[in-house]
């Protein structure tokens, strides 16, 4: 039997979930977590583009071969399966197709993709260059970033799950735009990701020949992300804030490593800001504050759900300077997916992420 109001689930209860996308990176890192996930059954994953009506996930994932022979079969008719929760990870312009038809079966949805991250569809169809399939359902979903918006995902029934370059710095920035501490002006973010973050199919200047031992920027001045990072930070302090994004990619797999340089508001001292960043995210499990003097690194936060932040100020300019770390397959996405189904379905946040 569907369990038809899944944030009521009993002790007992398995929430069950369907993957769509599964071959891809985040589907893959999906899978990982959900497999060893103590409440969810995973009742199905699908595919577009498969060679076979269904195949061996392990085909896709080799490391799956001899844990599991769960088939991956091709997505034709947002068949529900059964789920209580559906994940789109699904390329920008496929979700927005998808998301009604699995929500008119009763069921929530958590979408990986950007369709759903602006509540003023002309606004995201100005950074995507389509025409939203529904826009009606923009306004409705919640940004899934749960250290800002935990009160209005758990009773959502479609979430937006944010951005991995957002995600960082977002969060970097809050705490001192909110306290009013950094100037909402002024922002530069540079930001530097892992090669998975242009996802499977990702054109030549990706690829392992054009990567290795290699490093640059892309997209400058007109990154999609940078106006998610600045409508997300205006809607959660009541600011307007404005930045610049420069995003740039490491000939690594995983990762992201955010500089982010603001100026202050007020004569405060480092130790005041700190002492705000502190009071602020003291409860969060998944964001480590460094103590001041120490900055993260990508190592500290590859396979994990943790940001790390840390607060520095140059001693020339007075400027301060924010450092976030995290995974882009995890926190910056899959990770923060199951983060926002444990919300709404009423697990605890942290179930099936702190697995070391």
């Amino acid at each position: 039997m569907l369990i038809e109001l899944v944030n009521v689930m009993n002790d007992s209860e398995k929430c069950r979930v369907k993957i769509v996308g599964g071959t891809g990176y985040t589907g893959g890192e999906l899978f990982r977590i959900l497999h060893d996930h103590p409440r969810v059954e995973i009742v199905s994953v699908t595919a577009a583009g498969l060679a076979a009506p269904s195949e061996p996930l392990y085909k896709h994932w080799s490391w799956l071969r001899g844990i599991t022979d769960m088939p991956v079969s091709e997505e034709t008719e947002c068949d529900r399966c059964g789920a209580d929760v559906v994940f789109l990870s699904t390329p920008h312009n496929v979700s927005m197709k998808l998301a009604p038809a699995y929500l008119e079966t009763g069921c929530k949805v958590i979408d990986l993709s950007a369709d759903y991250r602006f509540p003023d569809p002309a606004e995201r169809d100005r950074w995507y260059g389509t025409t939203h399939a529904s826009p009606d359902l923009c306004a409705e979903a919640v940004y899934g970033l749960p250290e800002l918006f935990r009160d209005q995902i758990k009773p959502a029934r479609l979430i937006a799950n944010p951005g991995c370059y957002p995600t960082g710095s977002i969060l970097g920035l809050y705490p001192g735009l909110k306290s009013g501490m950094l100037k909402p002006s002024g922002i530069h973010i540079s930001a530097a990701s892992g090669a998975s973050g242009a996802g499977k199919n990702a054109k030549i200047l990706f690829h392992h020949t054009e990567m290795t031992e290699n490093f640059f920027a892309y997209r400058v001045g007109s990154h999609q992300h940078q106006p998610e990072i600045t409508l997300v930070l205006s809607r959660a302090t009541g600011i307007n804030v404005s930045a610049s994004f420069v995003p740039h990619v490491l000939p690594i797999r995983r990762g992201i490593l955010s500089t982010i340089f603001c100026a202050k508001a007020r004569d405060v001292s480092l130790e005041d800001i700190w002492n705000v960043y502190r009071d602020i995210y003291g409860a969060e499990t998944f964001i480590r504050l460094y103590p001041l003097g120490e900055a993260p690194n990508l190592q500290a936060v590859q396979d994990t759900n943790f940001v790390d932040i840390s607060l520095h100020q140059d001693q020339s300019t007075g400027e301060i300077i924010l450092v976030t770390a995290e995974d882009n397959l995890k926190k910056g996405a899959a990770g923060q997916a199951v983060q926002n189904m444990n919300l709404i379905v009423g697990f605890p946040e942290e179930m099936g992420l702190l697995s070391l």
